[in-house]
């Protein structure tokens, strides 16, 4: 299998302002630890950006369904201002949209780039032992799971996010790849973390068409695709590292904000739970991937 890791400063640019986004779904990046530290590296810079998100915040809330494209159009760019070129000329977006929240976002992401970009580069230099140890440990995590590569016949893509407070982004960039964007782990026990957003991110990426439904925020779709996807995971791993499932089971009490579930099988299946027919298809579709 191919694995490509990439990183990408104005990728990492949108998704440090929605940092400061406080959004009333599982989408939610709001982190008022990351403000603080930020807080503190920005003492200098003139720019505040959070009253200016925060008078968007009601309008992206509003019109989630069609404004949540902005976590996605990045990948589809290849540097700033094309990024800001697809946000303002998406025919996704109403007139609305673009009054309301586009423009004014994008005035946002050009105020704060004249203080992001230079702290990214600085980041990044600074980062390079633990990039390259964090690439490797990727590397050799996913290894484990090239079967589902070889079944699907893709290379793999991710890139790593200093800003990306928790959680992941899976998109479809490519059609000849999975490709996710997940938190840039800040040390070796959190190559473990990154690893399984990274195989949550690409497993929806084949789990959601077995719910043959539009998938939304403001119905139960959503939730079932992310139980959907965290139960393909797990059938994965009990067949293929079954020696991760506790910290797997941790990781997911962690980011699906049950934090007593932990490292406990039984409460896992039972918070994690699907109709007979989709536990059926996800368990079969686990054992062809393996045994392809």
């Amino acid at each position: 299998m191919i694995l490509e890791i990439e990183h990408s400063r104005h990728f990492d640019l949108l998704f440090h302002a929605l940092a400061y986004l406080q959004v009333d779904n599982a989408s939610n990046l709001y982190c008022e630890e990351y403000i603080a530290q930020m807080g503190i590296t920005k003492r200098r810079f003139g720019y505040d950006i959070q009253p200016n998100i925060k008078l968007l915040q009601a309008y992206y809330n509003a019109n989630f369904e069609r404004l949540a494209l902005i976590n996605f159009l990045p990948y589809f760019s290849e540097g700033f201002e094309d990024m800001k070129g697809l946000l303002a000329h998406c025919q996704h977006f109403t007139q609305g949209d673009l009054q309301h929240f586009v423009t004014p976002f994008i005035k946002i992401l050009d105020a704060e780039s004249a203080f992001y970009f230079d702290y990214w580069d600085a980041l990044h230099r600074d980062n390079e032992n633990k990039r390259h140890a964090a690439e490797r440990g990727l590397q050799s995590e996913l290894a484990k799971y090239s079967c589902i590569f070889e079944f699907y016949n893709k290379s793999a893509m991710t890139f790593l996010s200093y800003s990306l407070t928790r959680n992941g982004r899976g998109f479809n960039a490519n059609p000849s790849c999975f490709d996710a964007l997940v938190p840039f782990p800040k040390d070796d026990e959190s190559v473990k973390s990154s690893f399984f957003a990274l195989l949550h991110e690409y497993t929806h990426q084949f789990t959601d068409v077995l719910l043959n439904a539009n998938i939304s925020m403001t119905d139960n779709t959503h939730n079932i695709a992310e139980k959907a996807a965290i139960l393909a995971d797990y059938y994965l791993i009990k067949v293929i590292s079954p020696c991760d499932l506790p910290t797997y089971f941790e990781w997911v009490a962690q980011n699906g904000g049950n934090q007593s579930g932990g490292g406990n099988e039984r409460d896992f299946l039972s918070s994690y739970s699907v109709d007979d027919k989709l536990k059926s298809d996800l368990q079969k579709l686990a054992e062809n991937i393996i045994d392809n």
